[in-house]
């Protein structure tokens, strides 16, 4: 049985990968994301944790661009910590799979400019945690 530290934790090690990928961005005509610093809550069982970062320019191509240029992106900026098992933009969804080690962490997400939803489901040692993802721009990286 799960403890709630160790769902914590993993909400956290969750937290840390959006952060990781989900980078800051430039503002162009057909951007997902929107550039600046954003707020992530995420809602696993019951316990909410509450995220913020600031998206820059560089780290937001994975998110505005397609597929090939998002996973090229995602694969530059996490230096092979991870390794980037798919990358998949249709729309306005982005959808990716990481392995980071023994963690599996596979993240759907909806961008609706200044805000976004998204589901991450991370698995470690055959553990499978489910966290829920809001996200809302809070205004210019300080």
């Amino acid at each position: 049985m799960r403890t709630t530290r160790h769902r914590l934790r993993l909400v956290f090690a969750a937290a840390f990968t959006v952060c990781l990928v989900a980078g800051p961005s430039v503002l162009y005509a057909a951007d997902r994301l929107v550039p600046g610093r954003w707020e992530f809550t995420m809602n696993t069982d019951g316990d909410l944790s509450v995220v913020t970062s600031c998206m820059s320019a560089e780290d937001a191509k994975q998110f505005n661009g397609d597929s090939a240029s998002g996973k090229a992106a995602a694969e530059k900026k996490n230096h092979g910590r991870c390794t980037i098992q798919s990358f998949t933009v249709k729309g306005d969804t982005v959808a990716y799979t990481l392995v980071c080690g023994s963690r599996t962490i596979s993240n759907t997400t909806a961008f609706h400019g200044d805000t976004s939803e998204g589901t991450s489901i991370t698995t470690v040692s055959g553990e499978v945690v489910t966290s829920h993802v809001k996200a809302r721009r809070l205004g210019a990286c300080t």
